[in-house]
């Protein structure tokens, strides 16, 4: 039976934000849009010769962690290439606890279809396989329905198909990762590994969605986009009041956007709900919880956020200002930085001076030390 719209959006908005109010809600696989399945992971092949052997990064210090992050990637055919021929084996080398890609993982001209993006989880997932998180970007939904593109599709039907594609089931992790997914919103994860907690928001440019709408029914699509933000207040209360419960050392967040470039200025409300600083309120909640966060054990806790979507390679210490010293930031690498790289971060609790370094991968170049 076909569902008119105005039932499906009745329908849909209220089975979201029943899901928002109730964080025991179990994770629904709703398809709104489309009902075609995706095709599952392909199987691992074995390489049929043996890479070149990267050079290898530095290693941690005691009582470190390292991760690698990627982004904003990739953006062309060469991009694509260097990506398969010398990051793939650099990070297979590398071999940490896990990679997480923050979005953007194809070009703003490239059209979104799901072909595409079955391509690009199964080449990601392969670098890592059981280990890889992603946050998705802009380019991946709300760039689809841009007039300029090949096969302009609905912003929205992008969405769910990317949920679809990278989200369906949750990975097979060992419990001792503490590893969740939101319900409703597969795309936010939090997880926990040598002591340090990490967590996925879902944020991204265009004002975080609620500009450029094109081929969507306006009303539904910024419904959505308050949904979301409510659903990411919500897990970022969790996710810090879980890792608090677990005695976490540190805590990582990855996103996306940068927080600190809106769009426009002034709180998005009932009256203004598309020319507004769409991060407003995730940048006060975070500096608050933060600042909580810090307060807890003998040594001052640290946090950081890592996004990418703007160019600058960078980490600002003084993010969190004087209310949460401990909140550090860090633009990683990517969006057009050439060549296109991977960045390495390490996580040292103990260093209160010091608790977050990052370098690239293959280049070993180092982040400026301020974010202008």
């Amino acid at each position: 039976m076909t569902m008119t719209f105005a039932a499906y959006k009745k329908n849909f908005l209220t089975s979201i934000l029943l899901c928002v109010a109730c964080s025991a809600c179990t994770l629904k696989a709703a398809t709104p849009y489309l009902s075609s399945p995706v095709s599952p992971p392909a199987p691992l092949s074995p390489q049929s010769q043996q890479p070149e052997q990267p050079q290898q990064p530095k290693k941690p210090q005691q009582n470190a962690m390292r991760f690698i992050a990627i982004g904003d990637t990739p953006y062309s055919a060469d991009e694509e290439q260097h990506l398969k021929q010398k990051i793939a084996s650099a990070i297979k080398a590398a071999a940490p606890p896990f990679l997480v890609h923050y979005g953007d993982l194809k070009g703003g001209a490239e059209s979104c279809s799901e072909d595409l993006f079955v391509a690009r989880r199964d080449f990601f997932s392969s670098l890592l396989p059981g280990r890889f998180f992603y946050t998705p970007g802009d380019n991946e939904w709300t760039d689809c329905d841009r007039s300029f593109l090949e096969v302009p599709v609905s912003e929205l039907k992008s969405l769910d198909l990317l949920r679809r594609v990278f989200f369906a089931p949750p990975m097979n992790l060992p419990e001792s990762w503490q590893y969740s997914r939101q319900a409703n919103f597969p795309e936010n994860a939090r997880w926990m590994q040598n002591g340090v907690f990490f967590m996925t928001v879902h944020l991204v440019s265009t004002n975080n969605g609620r500009l450029d709408i094109q081929l969507d029914d306006i009303e539904l699509a910024l419904a959505l986009v308050e949904a979301r933000d409510q659903a990411n207040r919500v897990w970022m209360k969790e996710s810090f009041a879980t890792a608090l419960k677990a005695d976490a050392k540190a805590m990582v967040i990855v996103t996306q956007a940068d927080v600190t470039s809106p769009d426009a200025e002034g709180p998005c409300t009932a009256i203004n709900r598309m020319h507004c600083d769409a991060f407003q309120n995730f940048r006060e909640n975070l500096v608050r919880n933060a600042r909580k966060f810090a307060k807890r054990g003998k040594t001052r806790k640290p946090v950081l956020l890592l996004h990418g979507d703007t160019n600058p390679f960078c980490i600002d210490k003084e993010f969190g200002g004087a209310q949460a010293p401990n909140l550090w930031r860090l633009n990683a690498w990517g969006d057009f930085k050439a060549p296109a790289d991977a960045t390495i971060v390490t996580v040292q609790p103990e260093n209160q001076q010091q608790p977050f370094t990052a370098e690239t991968l293959l280049g070993h170049e180092t982040p400026a030390q301020r974010c202008e």
